[in-house]
């Protein structure tokens, strides 16, 4: 039977789009087989969107890791921290490059080009960008072993796509058969938080909780929450697939109020630029206080990402009426699997007795939220129930907003002024406030003990600055407090300490981080005169300390075949390690996650022999020199 022309060019066309929209890629790991992610694209990490997919290689190192198409090796890259071993393939026909990372090793010419590259620089660490004709692989050549290198919590393999411009695009939106996904997400918690001050949420101010009950894929509150003006929603929760505990991100949201969509969000792409820009789409501040990640489904002040579609108000949403609302929230993840959110809100006008017997009522002498000083205190019998705030060099009456359980309620407008002083019943109240920092400007600040410079991009939002001093003189410390660390930076800030108590060993000398004032993490900075100069990209409690202890190494192995320990130091951290044997540079391999070291030999047929000498230093150059010979 002879088919026609015609029909011949619909099966070709057929042909031909069926192929196009296959997946040009080949899974990088046991292709063909179920593979499971211990981590998604687009995931909230520490301060960075999770820019590629977590690939399991069943809780060890070993497995051979392909190449996802042809190309030629554009990048390798070592280093202790970050992806590790990582080895970089463009894929011209495609404008496209894929990264593996936290290799154990990598494969044949390549392992030995790196190993080559390392004796000639010196170093451990290296960056190198072969020429194109260096090393071509071709879709499914073994190019490395996974392992568990860099910053890594556990083996696994590392795996993205770049487009043309170096961003990472959602792997799994390609298709791989390997990831199987039939589970919907979860929702754990949803908030609501008021964004001025004249908005109320059950007739408060603040950041509300709500836990949803369930019902297999759909998830309700209740309870009909009381509302007015401004109101952000967050919500909490996680996506997994199948076969694996792991919770991953959530990377596709919307909101609708009343069935007209408010906000839609799609992460399939995370430009490296603007990646610290998750300490903006997470409640950074909710998070830094122990609890866990919300996803905002608004975009706040200083908020540059591009996941949104919104309509004009930016996702939040204003009630100043006395209707009941709908509230739909969708959550879908790569593979189309969906939950919903549904509750009801009720327009409510504020009253001034907000709750009587609230349980979950927690008084608080003072904080800032967003433009807002709260402040409370005991049910006055006296004064009418005013505060007097003094600003401006003005005295302001301040009459409280609402009741709370015994508790009188105030709110102030940071605005209007900040406030030196408040008188509340007799007791004063100072908010230490000293000066209102724009962000989008360069603004200095001057201190008796330490000055400050926000530079130009160093801030997402305004910030009200609130700083202080202590001393611990019974321990020889200086503490210097630069507003609270629930505050993010998009940018660096510098300080320049200026110390009041004195400091024999300087160049031993480092800032140190502290939550607690009892635990401390290394800074870094450099004496410039008499001050100390510190570059950071977070606000908090910092200390001056004096680190004179020198690192420690712990020998393991030591013969013609190899030479390995561990190193560490406890205060200032790791800053270099060079080990020679019989006068010659010796490769050391870095694992600090584990604190381990090992020699790699250039030449493998040469045994070590002679006299060894291994020196490590630390951050203040502490040091430490190991000797021994091998016979």
């Amino acid at each position: 039977m002879r088919l026609s022309k015609a029909l011949l060019f619909v099966l070709f066309f057929l042909n031909v789009l069926a192929v196009a929209q296959e997946n040009p890629y080949l899974f990088p790991i046991r292709p063909g087989q179920q593979n499971y992610l211990a981590g998604t694209m687009g995931e909230m990490r520490g301060s960075h969107f999770h820019a590629g997919m977590d690939i399991k290689t069943g809780g060890a190192s070993g497995l051979a890791v392909l190449a996802a198409a042809d190309g030629y090796v554009s990048r390798i890259k070592v280093d202790g921290g970050g992806y590790g071993n990582a080895l970089y393939i463009a894929h011209p026909q495609y404008g496209t490059t894929t990264v593996y990372g936290h290799l154990l090793k990598f494969e044949g010419a390549i392992a030995e080009y790196v190993l080559k590259n390392q004796y000639q620089k010196k170093s451990f660490s290296v960056d190198l960008n072969p020429e194109q004709h260096m090393f071509r692989v071709k879709k499914g050549d073994v190019v490395a072993i996974s392992g568990n290198s860099g910053s890594s919590s556990g083996p696994h393999l590392h795996f993205e796509i770049r487009n043309a411009q170096q961003v990472p695009i959602n792997p799994l939106k390609l298709g791989f058969n390997e990831i199987k996904d039939d589970i919907s997400p979860t929702v754990q918690k949803i908030a609501l938080k008021t964004m001025n001050n004249s908005s109320r949420v059950e007739h408060q101010f603040g950041y509300f909780e709500f836990t949803p009950s369930r019902l297999k894929n759909e998830y309700s509150i209740a309870k009909t929450i009381e509302v007015y003006g401004e109101i952000g929603i967050s919500l909490m929760g996680y996506d997994q697939l199948n076969g694996v505990p792991n919770r991953n991100g959530i990377p596709n949201l919307s909101l609708s109020l009343d069935e007209r969509e408010v906000i839609q969000i799609v992460i399939d792409k995370v430009p490296f630029d603007i990646t610290r820009q998750v300490l903006c789409y997470r409640d950074y501040g909710v998070q830094t206080q122990g609890s866990s990640n919300f996803q905002k489904l608004y975009i706040d002040d200083g908020n540059e990402l591009d996941f949104y579609t919104t309509d004009g108000k930016k996702g939040i949403l204003s009630i100043r009426d006395t209707l009941l609302h709908h509230v739909d929230i969708v959550l879908s993840d790569v593979h189309g699997n969906e939950s919903t959110v549904k509750f009801k809100l009720k327009g409510s006008r504020p009253r001034v007795t907000a709750i009587k017997n609230d349980v979950n009522f927690k008084p608080i002498r003072q904080q800032v939220n967003n433009n807002t000083l709260v402040f409370m205190g005991k049910k006055a019998e006296h004064n009418g129930y005013f505060a007097h705030v003094y600003a401006n060099r003005m005295t302001y009456e301040l009459s409280s907003s609402y009741y709370v359980n015994d508790y009188s309620v105030y709110l102030w407008d940071l605005r209007i002024g900040l406030p030196d002083s408040i008188e509340l019943c007799g007791e004063m109240i100072y908010p230490k406030l000293e000066m209102t920092v724009p962000s989008g400007a360069d603004f200095k600040y001057y201190k008796k003990e330490f000055d400050l410079h926000f530079y130009k991009n160093s801030l997402f939002d305004t910030l009200f600055l609130k700083t202080d001093y202590m001393d611990e003189l019974a321990n020889d410390r200086e503490f210097f407090e630069i507003s609270d660390a629930v505050y993010p930076l998009k940018k660096n800030i510098r300080i320049s300490f200026k110390p009041q108590l004195s400091y024999a060993a300087r160049d031993k000398v480092a800032a140190y981080f502290t939550s607690d004032l009892k635990n401390f993490s290394y800074e870094g900075g450099r004496w410039s005169g008499e001050r100390f100069e510190l570059y950071t990209n977070q606000l908090g409690k910092f200390t001056l300390l004096t680190d004179t202890i020198p690192p420690v190494f712990k020998i393991v192995s030591q013969n013609s075949d190899s030479f390995s320990g561990y190193i560490s130091d406890k205060h200032s951290g790791i800053k270099s390690y060079e080990l020679w044997i019989d006068g010659e540079w010796i490769l050391m391999n870095h694992d600090p996650k584990n604190n381990f070291v090992w020699a790699e030999k250039l030449d493998k047929s040469k045994p070590f022999k002679g006299k060894v000498r291994l020196k490590v230093l630390d951050n203040v150059n502490n040091e430490i020199v190991y000797t021994t010979q091998i016979n």
